[in-house]
Order: structure tokens, then sequence, then C-alpha cells
């Protein structure tokens, strides 16, 4: 005995947890390739994937498949092959759980002349040994040929090819009825709603720039919004009758068996546990630097020639040596000196040479200097999200900046009034702000994404004072005389829309801006620079080239149970817990 099966589509690029790549989902699709296997094994395997309600009765189980290959097929569609090729059936309670049993084959052949309807139904109800009760209107004629089929099967038939329908009541008993009789005989039943819910009175209010209009909370009544009551409401027959109950979420009907029966298919699709997506985006910036310095730098002024005046020592206003008090200046009081008059002095009096002027190279330095430098990569923003499939969610980090603006009016007799309100355009948020709206793709772990990640920052050419801040730039308003200052921010922006398709776990480059600054600065001293070859010692060259690199990376990851979440905060304390080692580790290392 062998048996390969292969969910479909549950390779992971990237990170993900085991427990993700086995959740089960009703819209799961799956690749079974079964050489030779038990019908249960089989049933096993989808019941896994699918997370849905299958019973084996009958001992069906023990039955053989053999030679199923499908690939990237719906596993209900997958369930039916199964149960085909093991001869069979699968059925579907009024309660959503799919029965797998092996039912009796009948053959009839009633193709020679024309059989009453009520004569092939009890035919079909002795050999099976079911519960058969027709109803006084089902008569007429039919021929019939069927062989080895399952009797539910040809019961069905008999009756929808008379234009009747077959009901199930309780403990399995069937009704052979006319649909006009149903219609009399309504059923009142109640469905309780565990994840498909009206909209609150409050609606969340999400900010950008990227969404038009505002999120309203809906007005009236949960029936007059409620999608789901409205397609619901389409399935009744004409006297049909469908209440909601607001504070239970719960949905009485009151119809034929029929439409219950539409009804309770209709929910078993829609009220489904949606999946969640938790969204991890980083913003990454490198800078690259390349600068080449050459030639005879003499600074912003150039080669300067300075001539300045000499010294001469002279007496005046005072009369030193007379006796005066002027002779207290002199800290020695035996009259040494010097002075220019030898009489007053007991040595020779030695005037140095005078100066008049000097012409210094000191000041002047050749350069030839030529640096790459490239600093490592640096997270500027790592923000992270969770949100419900198909819909949108918003983080923003960042600051809100208020500023103002300077007003001058011209008064009465002429002279001018300034005036310092908010301006119009404040505040200004700079920081990180992310819109998501992830949407599953059913059956599969790729996920369909709406991204608009934008970043904003100051640009201006303040370095920070008491008059401007860091970012923003300072204007002089006014005449003279009435001048005043006022600072105003300068922002710079980085945004990027987009639309992708990812794997569960994948990390993706979604977006890159790289920024290339070139300068080029020449200076050159007026007529020596253009000697030739011995200009080049008057000549100086900069060039600097910058490049600053901005790449945004964004890893989605499909959060199907607490098992997913519990994976997600140990890979991020994890995470945490390594950069603090580094960190530790670069703190005590030795110099």
């Amino acid at each position: 005995m062998k048996l390969i099966i292969v969910p479909a589509l549950v390779a992971i690029c990237g990170m993900a947890t085991p427990a993700a790549a086995q959740a089960p989902s009703l819209d799961a699709r799956v690749s079974l390739n079964v050489v030779e296997a038990d019908l249960a094994q089989v049933v096993q395997n989808l019941r896994d994937r699918s997370g849905a309600n299958i019973v084996i009765i009958d001992g069906s189980g023990q039955k053989m498949v053999r030679d199923l290959q499908i690939n990237d097929v719906h596993w209900r569609d997958a369930l039916d092959y199964a149960v085909t090729l093991a001869d069979a059936v699968v059925t579907e309670d009024r309660s959503g759980v799919l029965v797998v049993s092996s039912p009796i084959p009948v053959t009839f052949d009633f193709g020679e002349k024309d059989t009453d309807i009520r004569a092939i139904i009890t035919t079909i109800a002795a050999v099976s040994g079911s519960n058969i009760i027709v109803a006084p209107e089902v008569t007429g004629t039919l021929r019939v040929r069927l062989r080895n089929v399952p009797w539910r099967d040809a019961l069905e038939e008999v009756a929808k090819t008379r234009g009747y329908t077959v009901v199930e009541e309780r403990r399995g008993i069937l009704r052979v009825v006319d649909p006009l009789t149903l219609e009399k005989q309504k059923v009142t039943r109640s469905y309780q709603l565990r994840f498909v819910r009206p909209r609150g009175p409050r609606a969340p209010r999400i900010q950008s720039e990227f969404i038009s209009g505002e999120s309203k909370a809906p007005n009236g009544a949960a029936s007059e919004h409620f999608t789901v009551l409205a397609a619901l409401s389409k399935a009744l027959s004409m006297e049909g009758q469908l209440d909601y109950i607001d504070e239970q979420n719960v949905i009485i009907v009151r119809d034929t068996v029929q439409v219950h029966e539409t009804v309770q298919e209709i929910l078993n699709r829609l009220d489904v546990e949606p999946a969640q997506v938790f969204v991890d985006v980083k913003f990454v910036s490198t800078i690259n630097t390349n600068l080449l310095d050459l030639g005879v730098d003499y600074g912003d002024g150039g080669p300067q020639v300075s001539i300045s005046g000499s010294q001469i020592p002279i007496e005046l206003p005072f009369s030193i040596g007379s006796s005066g008090f002027e002779d207290g200046f002199i800290a020695n009081s035996g009259h040494a000196g010097p002075y220019t008059n030898p009489a007053f002095s007991d040595s020779v009096v030695t005037i140095p040479n005078t100066i008049y002027g000097a012409l210094s190279f000191t000041q002047v330095a050749a350069t030839l200097k030529m640096l790459q430098r490239d600093t490592r990569a640096e997270v500027i923003q790592a923000p992270k999200i969770i949100t419900l499939d198909g819909h949108e969610a918003t983080i923003f980090v960042g600051e809100t900046v208020r500023y103002a603006e300077a007003k001058s009016e011209q008064g009465q007799a002429g002279g001018l009034s300034l005036s310092v309100e908010e301006a119009e355009g404040s505040p200004v948020e700079i920081g990180f702000q992310l819109l998501v709206r992830p949407n599953v793709v059913p059956g599969t772990r790729k996920m369909q994404m709406e991204v608009i990640p934008k970043e904003t920052s100051l640009s201006g050419s303040s370095a920070g004072s008491a008059l401007a801040p860091a970012g923003f730039d300072l204007f002089t308003v006014g005449a003279a005389g009435l001048e005043g200052s006022i600072a105003l921010p300068r922002t710079r922006s980085s945004t990027l829309i987009t639309n992708m398709t990812l794997e569960s776990g994948q990390t993706a480059v979604i977006g890159g801006l790289t920024t290339d600054t070139d300068t080029k600065i020449k200076s050159q001293v007026p007529l020596l620079g253009s000697i030739p070859i011995l200009g080049q010692l008057f000549k100086h060259r900069t060039h600097t080239r910058d490049r600053r690199s901005l790449v945004i990376f964004i890893t989605p990851t499909l959060v199907h149970n607490s098992e997913d979440t519990e994976f997600l905060l140990q890979q991020e304390l994890a995470r945490r817990s390594a950069r603090l080692k580094d960190e530790i580790e670069k703190l005590v290392a030795p110099e």
C-alpha cells in the first residue's frame, strides 16, 4: 500500500511557521497523487487541509482509492473524486456535516412501457431499505432504465423528472412531494452567525491623502446596510420571512425546507473565519561618498599681501627720569631704563631694525586627497501591523509640527505692523505612514497586497537654534527698523503606491530610491592660475559625489491561529535579543 498526498501551494519563500503551512481553510486547494490508499486516509488528509466536518459511515473508509492524480483543485472536488473511485458517495446534512457512505446500488429496467411513478418509488424503498413517504399528489408514469447507481440518486432523478422534490425530515425519513405543497408547509429555523456581523455604530477614521472620502458610521437599522441579509432575502419564497436579532447576531427564517437548504448553503460559504495578515515593512538607507581634493587651496580670500608700519618708542606725554611722578612707573628705582636718552640709562640702548611688511606663505598647503566611504545600512523605519483579510489598516509613526506665518500691514501713519499667526498649511506631519490592504487568494497562501508607504522628514538648512528648529528655513520679513524673522519648515517625502502578489512569509523589495549628489568646485588665482604648468600651483579642485539609496522591504505573513501569533512573537523577541547582544559585545569589546 502506498500513499502520496501533496498539499498544493505550501512552498514558502522566506520565514514561515510549520503551523501556518498546515493551517486548515475551507478554501484550501490541494494536489493528490494517490497510488493506492484507504479512503479513510485520503479523507483524513482532506479533513486536515480544509478543517471541514467529514464523517465516514457504513465501513466506507476501508474501501480503496487507486490511481488518483489531480493538481491544484478545491478540496471539495478532490473529495468527490476520491469517493467516486472508492464506489462511495458524499452527502451534506442540514448542519453542514459531510457524510461519506456506501449506499446500496440499484438497477432498474422499466424502459419497455410506462410505469407508475409510485410503483418505481416503492421499488427503490424496498431495495434500499429506506423510509420513504409518497404524497397523494405524486402521480404520473415514466420509463426508467438505471444500472448500478446509488439508490438516493435514483430517487432524486425519478422525482425530479415528474416535477416533484425529495425532502429529508427528521431521523432520515424522506418525503416525495409537490413543491407547491411545500410552500404551504413553512418551517421556522434560526441561524447563529459567528464571524459575519453588520458594521458597528462607530466607524474608524483613517487619515490619509490616498483615501478619498471618510469612513462613516452606518445609519438606520442593520437590515438597511447588512449586505448578508439582502442576499438571503433574495433566496426566500414569495411568502417567506426573515428577521435579524442584532444583539445575538441571529437570523430567523420562516420558509420552506428547500429555502432553508439554500440559506444554509449560503451561510456555510459566507460565515467563515477570516484570515489575518501580519505585515512587516522596513525602510533601509545606505550612503556612499566619493571625494577628490587636488591642488593648492588659498582659502576663500585667495593669496594676501599685508603691509604694516614700524614701532618707534617715545616718551610723550610723559617725561621719564625728570624726578616727576612718571618715574614711579619704572619698576627699577635705579633708573635702569632703557630709555632713548642715554643720560637716563645706565646701559646702551639698542633699537631693533624696523619691519614695514611681510609676504608669508606659511598658510599655503598643497593638497591631494582621495576618499571613498561606504556608510553601513541603517534601518530608519520598521513598522509592523496586523489586519483582517480584505480590510485596510494604517499606522503613523512620527510627530506633528506646527508653524506660523507672518503678516505685515501698513498703518494709518504709514508704518508697518507685523503679526504672527498659525500658517494655513500648519501643522505638518513628519515621520512614516503605512497604508495596507491585503486580500488573501482563497485556498492558497498567496495574497494580493495594496501597499502605500510614505516617509516625510524636515530638510531645511537650519541646524537648530532659538529662532529656527532643525530642518526649518529662517526668513527675514519687514522693512528697515521693523524687521523680524520667521522660521518655516521645508519637507522631503518619499511615497510609493504599488500592488503585488506575495506568498506568506516571502520578503520582497517593493521599491527603491537612489539620490546622487554631484558637487564640483574649482578655484584659481587670477592671472597666476592661467600660467602654463606653473599655474597648477595656484589652482584647487574639489569633486564630491554622494549616493543615498533608500530601499523598502515588505514581508506579509498569514496568521490563522494562536500558534502563528506565538511564533511571530517569539521571532520578534529573538531578533531583539540578538540585537541587544551585539550592542553589549561592542561595549565590552577591547579597543
